[in-house]
């Protein structure tokens, strides 16, 4: 199973707790919006801290490109604009989605990955690399079906 088909067919929220790149725990919600009976998702993800400020927020698209391979299209608070994750690799109820390699230095560089465990729990993290900068895990939430 696709993580797009175990999405689809699962709970519509998540709640959870992760840690972000400053090493702040925050509270994460999930939220799954099933597109055109569930061909696609809309996923709409945020991190909030103990005191209530949003620390990241993302609304993602998740279908297949016209080529079939499995895309993220994601608008996050940090970022200007979208920046297309394509699938680069694929597991039963998981997968992660490249933004580019994770080797070139020259450009900003990005991993999403999305996991769902046998007991029900999601993983959404990050792993970011700035340009000229080193490439890392950065931040990763488990969340539960609320």
């Amino acid at each position: 199973m696709t993580i797009l088909e175990a999405l689809a067919s699962g709970p519509s929220e998540y709640v959870g707790s992760g840690t972000n790149p400053d090493a702040e725990r925050f509270v994460g919600t999930l939220k799954v919006q099933k597109l055109l009976g569930g061909i696609a998702l809309m996923l709409h993800y945020e991190a909030r801290l103990n005191s209530g400020e949003v620390v990241h927020a993302e609304s993602t698209l998740l279908a297949p490109d016209m080529s079939g391979t499995l895309s993220l299209w994601p608008v996050m608070s940090e970022l200007p604009g979208v920046l297309p994750h394509r699938a680069i690799s694929q597991g039963d109820a998981a997968a992660t989605f490249s933004s580019g390699s994770r080797e070139d230095r020259s450009s900003f560089r990005e991993e999403i990955t999305i996991s769902i465990s046998t007991d029900g729990s999601l993983k959404y993290a990050h792993a970011w690399g700035m340009p000229g900068g080193e490439f890392a895990d950065r931040s990763s939430c488990t969340l539960r079906p609320r």
